[in-house]
C-alpha cells in the first residue's frame, strides 16, 4: 500500500502582484499559502533543489511569483530556440536578478542532433553565449535533453564536455509532469512516493499542471523537513546518471 501525505487544506489565499514596470500586465497567480511553516529554511538538515526545464516560457513569470512568495530561489534549464524570443529575455532577467541560477539546456533538445551527430558541446555553448547576453551570466552548468544516459555514454562527447569544463546535473526525482495526461494530482503524487533522500534534486518542467501544483510541492517538502537551495557553482556537487564525478 502507498501511503499518501495529504497536506494540511487550512489556507490563505494571496494574490501576487507585481510592479507594472516589471512585466506586462497578466493574470495574477492565486497562490494556497498556509498560515504557518510556509517560508523556506535555508537551515534545514535535509535539502531539495527545484530544477525547472524547457524555458524560458509564458509560465516564468508566474513560476518566479510563487518562488518568490516562499524565499525560494530554483534551478532554471532553458532552451536556446526559446532564449532567442526577445519577448521572453524580461523573465530570464527577472529570475536572474532574483537569484535563480539559468543553466543551459541545448538549443533544439533534439536527441539526434545532439547525440548522434554530436553537436551537444556545441549547441550547450550557443545557449550559454545567449544566457550570457540576456544576463550578463555565463554558467557552466548543463542538463543533457532526455537526461545524461544514454545519449552521453560517448567518450567524444565526454571529452569535449571535459574540455569545456562543463558540469552536467540529472535528477533524483522525476515528476512525470511533461506527460500528456499529467495533472496536479498525479505530480504530487509520483513526488511523495520517490521522496526519501537527503538532498533531492527534483525534476519540473515550465507547464500549466507544473504551476498549479508547486504550491503544493512547496508545502510537502516543508512539512517533510526540508529547505530548498539554488544551484551554486562554487559549492558543486556531481549528479548525472552516468555515475562521473568529473561532471
Amino acid at each position: 500500500m502507498v501511503l499518501i501525505v495529504y497536506l494540511n487544506k487550512q489556507v490563505e489565499e494571496e494574490r501576487i502582484l507585481l510592479p507594472a514596470d516589471q512585466h506586462k500586465p497578466r493574470k495574477t497567480v492565486e497562490v494556497q499559502k498556509k498560515k504557518s511553516r510556509v517560508i523556506n529554511n535555508k537551515e534545514a538538515f535535509k535539502t531539495v533543489y527545484l530544477t525547472f526545464d524547457d524555458g524560458p516560457s509564458q509560465w516564468t513569470h508566474e513560476i518566479l511569483d510563487v518562488l518568490h512568495a516562499y524565499d525560494i530561489q530554483a534551478t532554471f534549464f532553458m532552451i536556446g530556440s526559446n532564449l532567442d524570443k526577445s519577448e521572453l529575455h524580461h523573465a530570464v532577467r527577472r529570475a536572474s536578478k532574483a537569484g535563480h541560477y539559468i543553466g543551459a539546456h541545448s538549443m533544439t533538445h533534439d536527441y539526434d542532433i545532439l547525440y548522434q551527430q554530436k553537436n551537444f558541446v556545441s549547441e550547450m555553448e550557443q545557449t550559454i553565449e545567449i544566457i550570457e547576453e540576456i544576463t550578463s551570466k555565463s554558467p557552466n552548468l548543463v542538463r543533457a535533453p532526455y537526461g545524461s544516459l544514454p545519449g552521453l555514454r560517448n567518450d567524444e562527447i565526454l571529452s569535449q564536455i571535459r574540455s569545456k569544463e562543463m558540469k552536467v546535473w540529472d535528477w533524483t526525482i522525476d515528476t512525470y509532469d511533461w506527460e500528456k495526461d499529467a495533472n496536479e494530482e498525479k505530480i504530487l503524487t509520483t513526488l511523495q512516493e520517490h521522496v526519501y533522500r537527503d538532498t533531492e534534486v527534483v525534476l519540473l518542467h515550465e507547464k500549466e499542471q507544473t504551476l498549479k501544483a508547486l504550491p503544493e510541492i512547496i508545502h510537502f517538502f516543508i512539512e517533510q523537513g526540508y529547505g530548498f537551495e539554488v544551484y551554486q557553482e562554487a559549492h558543486h556537487f556531481p549528479n548525472n546518471f552516468l555515475g562521473d564525478d568529473q561532471l
